[in-house]
């Protein structure tokens, strides 16, 4: 049946299912994932499982600047784990804001790893701007 809304060939969908293939390509993982009408956090993790980028990376680029600088500074291992720790949990303090209306993001690192206490945002009101 998912052979047939994918329009690939059975045998070829049985294989992976049983693991006697690679993973698939991007291509028929999104493909696989539309014909399951899956949300965008299993898509993600599907494409992640099968060695990919998710979409949003792909979307960016993995040049971005922004996400190298980021990778830059949490792979820093000459920043003490505090500091990298402290980046975190405001990059999670962001994420919380900014992405209430949005779809919650694929299982991976940030939902694994252990919730320091909460930092607040800086606002108009405690110093920041906006």
């Amino acid at each position: 049946q998912l052979a047939q809304r994918v329009g690939l060939d059975r045998s070829y969908i049985n294989r992976i299912e049983a693991g006697e293939r690679g993973a698939p390509g991007a291509d028929v993982i999104l493909l696989i994932a539309d014909a399951l009408k899956l949300g965008a956090p299993d898509t993600d993790a599907l494409l992640s499982a099968g060695g990919h980028p998710i979409r949003a990376l792909v979307t960016l680029g993995l040049d971005d600047p922004t996400l190298l600088a980021l990778a830059r500074i949490l792979t820093d291992e000459t920043l003490e784990a505090s500091a990298r720790a402290s980046l975190r949990t405001t990059i999670d303090t962001v994420i919380a804001h900014w992405g209430k209306s949005r779809e919650a993001p694929a299982p991976g690192p940030v939902a694994k790893r252990a919730r320091p206490s909460a930092t607040t945002l800086p606002t108009a009101g405690n110093g920041g701007s906006r």
